[in-house]
């Protein structure tokens, strides 16, 4: 094993989550958390939920999914097929307000609609499929942005 291979960031977990208002239909927002996973892993996926009031009284429902190790993989490389090459490299120009070096963490918010719809797009509204990417190992960000350039746009040649 090279030196540069010990020292690079991995991926060791993916988590959805989303919420479902009271005018929504359920259904359909956990089907939006399922079109961002490969259909091999969204056939044996958990979805758990945490249903509570909101400040009118009224039900919302929050949905999380994760996957782990090769999975979480999976579920990005999935995810960067189906966003457009302009908002892969959105997500890397903005990669410096997105990490968290304290939770050695990246956060992405893909429109819950156009998961819906599996054409996902990234948006930095409220009604949002929130992505956290948990990595392990070095602390940094540019080792993360290698990580995700490589899973984005392929190995650098």
């Amino acid at each position: 094993m090279q030196e540069s291979d010990k020292r690079k960031a991995l991926l060791t977990e993916i988590t959805l989550t989303t919420l479902c208002h009271a005018t929504e239909d359920c259904d359909k927002v956990k089907q939006a958390l399922l079109n961002l996973i490969p259909q091999d892993i969204a056939s044996s996926a958990q979805i758990l939920a945490d249903t509570m009031k909101g400040f009118y009284g009224n039900t919302i429902t929050r949905f999380e999914l994760r996957a782990h190790g090769n999975d979480a993989q999976k579920v990005l490389e999935h995810i960067a097929k189906l966003l457009s090459e302009s908002d892969r490299r959105y997500i890397i120009s903005s990669l410096e307000i997105r990490y968290d070096r304290k939770s050695n963490k990246v956060f992405i918010r893909i429109d819950k609609q156009s998961a819906y719809l599996k054409t996902p797009f990234v948006s930095e509204g409220d009604d949002v499929v929130k992505i956290v990417l948990s990595f392990s190992m070095l602390r940094s960000l540019d080792s993360v942005r290698e990580v995700l350039e490589e899973i984005f746009f392929g190995p650098k040649k």
